[in-house]
């Protein structure tokens, strides 16, 4: 293969090449900046200041696409080496809806707010790797942590600036602009998220302007945005296949004929998956999931849009991690006692949505949606009626730990629960957006509820000849019986005010917010009588402002200062001894300096970032490694960071060689002492757990045209996992540990692209996480081999 690479390399190089220079304006002839211009065989530039661009090319004709938001896509078949692109405005684009663009689902050029590269995963950027773990995807943004649990994506932990990760309660997490969280007011913990694989873009929005986003503004906003409808009949399907019988099967077509256009995708995902059960068995998933969206333009200014997904997935996966000491002999190991854990889980969206432009300076966005998730993880959760946080000390209980991987047992010595849920969210959301003069505003408002109704059993079963089978079987309802509910009602507004070399935009926040849980105990599984009532409400404002200078035409300089605010559910109700105990909301005075500089293809940010917490808020769910769902208040806290962002492009003849580095410095601390059950004994001065001080992310690639390539480095520092000072504590942290990637893309030149793709090229494997129930190994090496057809 590397022969076959280098060959390739070589035959590029002696192609002649042709020089074309053109120029991309609007309708009335003025220059259009940063438009992306792309050729067929993926590589691209963008446009100057000017609207100028100077790209090198193998032969005449080609096909050359320009697209940017405010204005329609031109693909156009260029045979002479000058050429003017004129794009037509675009006043209606529901695909797709765009956070950064601040406009739900309207996108106008006078009502942008900038995209910068270092909050976006382009869809070029996805294709390099076809990465189907977010975790991955979203490494080349700063700023933002994740822990893996499974090495495969499926429940991811992501934080941003120094939050909570856990399941990315911390996070307002949507798709398409519309929060996508099963619960994320009642029970943010998100059990779901979106399958990355059919995505086109991943979008972060950090600092001061994600308040408009909400309900959490301290860390930041994560928006998947899913395949837009194309403008002409387009279709594509991949193929892949690699090591643990690794499968993807991906499907789209669409099109635009005159006021209608769709879109249908398919995703089909799996995998056995990379761990060794004893006994053998999988430890994969399946995963299927489709997309589909009906446009309908009413006229130029006005358009309807139905989108509709469906998710399904069954995943053979455990909470329970090893021991210490079977890490080290097998890193791969998982015990026989979680033969049976499955997680069973089912997802559906349908979203209506309407845009329109109002007047000339005026458009509305409205989207009315209904999420649906239902799942049962049924896990294994107790043995010889112990927590399984025995296998984090197993001389603590040696009769205990060795069930995990015994050949037989006593009757009813493990018990199994399923975790059995079922969520809904609903809404109304709107964005109206205007300009006058030098004002550039925006209002919005969301009228939301979302519950969690928890109707879970526990069974009990007995290991004979190394199998499980069932001894006692529960009732359903009999472990846990509940429902927990959130009405939230928010408001918005942004004025952004530009003079001279400044610009300075402030908004402000409103949440009105309702937590219920009706408790029927485990006795009342039909729920005949009056269930235990919890209630709270609460209301919170949220400002926020920021002041950028433009000091150079390629370089600005900014400060925001904003709010941040996460709020609790229903949980944070407690009575204790008769009297009921509220858990506060959490709350933080977030800053932000920054310094951008770009020209052209290349650029630096650096941003220096401050959070002090008043109130941190914890939650002691499963997949912290408790499993109470008690939340906790853990007092001031102080998080401050570096981030850094350079990309950089180099050219030589008719190859480009991009280089992108991402890099984040974090400090955390405590600035209370006190003793509680989920941070443990804290003490003033040490630090929060799973926030590494150092993370980089590296990838260096190269593009010829027929061929392009790809190599990616990310390593991330030791994190504590657990609040601690000084030195760390031999059980108490993972392992530093670099994760190397490689991909090598070639074109067939008759719509054809071959794929190959190595994770883990070097194979290291550390501990990178000690939660929920023990050490979990990241996942080794894979080959993949794909290919792709555009038809």
């Amino acid at each position: 293969m590397k022969r076959v690479v280098l060959f390739l390399l070589f035959l590029t190089l002696i192609v002649g090449q042709n020089q074309i220079t053109g120029s991309v304006t609007d309708s009335n002839n003025n220059p259009i900046a940063d438009a992306n211009i792309i050729l067929e065989n993926g590589m691209g530039l963008i446009s100057g200041e000017d609207g100028s661009f100077v790209l090198n090319v193998d032969e005449l004709p080609f096909l050359l696409t320009v697209s940017v938001i405010g204005y329609d896509d031109l693909t156009v078949w260029v045979k002479e080496n000058n050429v003017s692109l004129k794009l037509s405005d675009s006043p209606i684009l529901l695909d797709a809806v765009n956070v950064l663009a601040s406009s739900a689902s309207i996108t106008s050029g006078m009502f942008l707010r900038s995209v910068y590269p270092s909050a976006v995963v382009s869809e070029l950027e996805l294709r390099q790797f076809d990465d189907t773990d977010i975790h991955r995807a979203i490494a080349r943004i700063p700023g933002v942590y994740v822990q893996e649990e499974d090495g495969l994506g499926l429940r991811p932990n992501i934080g941003v600036r120094g939050t909570g990760l856990s399941r990315m309660e911390k996070l307002n997490v949507m798709e398409d602009g519309i929060l996508i969280a099963p619960a994320p007011y009642a029970s943010p913990a998100a059990y779901y998220s979106p399958t990355m694989g059919r995505m086109q873009t991943l979008e972060v929005r950090k600092g001061s302007s994600q308040i408009k986003y909400g309900p959490f503004t301290t860390g930041g906003s994560l928006n998947y945005v899913s395949t837009g409808i194309p403008e002409t009949m387009t279709s594509n399907l991949e193929l892949t296949t690699g090591s643990f019988s690794k499968t993807v099967l991906h499907l789209k077509h669409g099109s635009t004929e005159g006021q209608w256009g769709y879109l249908l995708q398919v995703f089909n995902d799996q995998t056995t998956g990379f761990k060794e059960l004893d006994g053998g068995g999988d430890t994969g998933y399946t995963k299927a999931d489709v997309l589909a969206k009906v446009r309908y333009s009413m006229n130029k200014n006005h358009a309807l849009e139905f989108k509709y997904s469906m998710t399904d997935e069954v995943s053979d996966e455990t909470y329970l991690g090893l021991s210490d000491e079977d890490y080290d002999a097998n890193p791969l190991r998982r015990y026989r006692a979680s033969q049976l854990d499955e997680m069973d889980a089912e997802h559906s969206q349908v979203v209506l949505s309407y845009a329109g432009k109002l007047l000339d300076n005026m458009s509305m966005a409205v989207s009315l949606y209904k999420n649906e998730f239902t799942r049962n993880w049924y896990k294994l959760n107790k043995v010889n009626g112990a927590k399984l946080s025995v296998v984090t000390d197993p001389s603590s209980d040696a009769t205990t730990f060795a069930l995990m991987d015994a050949l037989n047992s006593d009757p009813d010595m493990y018990r199994i629960k399923a975790n059995n849920r079922e969520y809904l969210s609903s809404g109304l959301q709107a964005v109206l957006s205007w300009s006058v003069n030098n004002h550039s505003l925006q209002a919005g408002m969301r009228v939301h509820s979302d519950e969690m109704d928890r109707f879970q059993w526990e069974d009990k079963y007995q290991m004979v000849a190394g199998n499980l089978n069932m001894t006692t079987k529960a009732t359903p309802g009999s472990d846990s019986n509940r429902i927990d509910s959130a009405r939230a009602n928010a408001l918005f507004i942004e004025d952004r005010y530009t003079s001279g070399d400044w610009t300075v935009t402030g908004g402000l926040r409103y949440e009105s917010i309702s937590v219920q849980r009706e408790d029927w105990g485990k006795s009342d599984q039909f729920r005949v009588s009056d269930p235990l009532v919890k209630e709270q409400d609460f209301s919170v404002m949220v400002p926020g402002v920021s002041v950028e200078y433009a000091w150079k035409p390629t370089t600005t300089l900014s400060y925001g200062l904003h709010k941040g605010f996460a709020p609790h559910g229903p949980g944070g109700v407690k009575v204790v001894g008769g009297v009921t105990q509220d858990v506060k909301p959490e709350t933080s005075i977030n800053h932000e300096w920054t310094m951008r500089h770009y020209e052209g293809l290349s650029g630096v940010e650096l941003t220096y970032f401050m959070n002090q917490y008043d109130n941190l808020l914890g939650a002691d769910t499963a997949a912290s490694g408790g499993g109470t769902d008690e939340l906790y208040n853990g007092g001031a806290v102080d998080v401050s960071g570096v981030e850094l962002y350079l990309r950089h492009m180099l050219e030589a003849r008719d190859m480009q060689f991009p280089l992108e580095l991402a890099y984040t410095y974090t400090n955390t601390e405590f600035k209370e002492s006190f003793d509680g059950d989920f941070w443990g004994d804290v003490s003033s001065g040490d630090e929060l757990p799973y926030v590494p001080s150092d993370m980089l992310y590296l990838n260096v690639g190269v593009n010829t045209g027929l061929v392009s390539g790809n190599v990616s480095l990310k390593h991330t520092a030791k994190m504590r996992t657990t609040a601690g000072s000084g030195s760390f504590d031999e059980s108490g942290f993972t392992d530093a540990f670099t994760v190397v990637d490689a991909s090598v893309n070639y074109d067939l030149k008759n719509n054809i692209v071959l794929s190959l793709h190595i994770k883990n090229l070097l194979d290291d494997n550390g501990v990178v996480a000690r939660r929920p129930y023990g050490v979990r190994p990241t996942m080794p090496r894979t080959v993949s081999l794909g290919l792709s057809y555009t038809f």
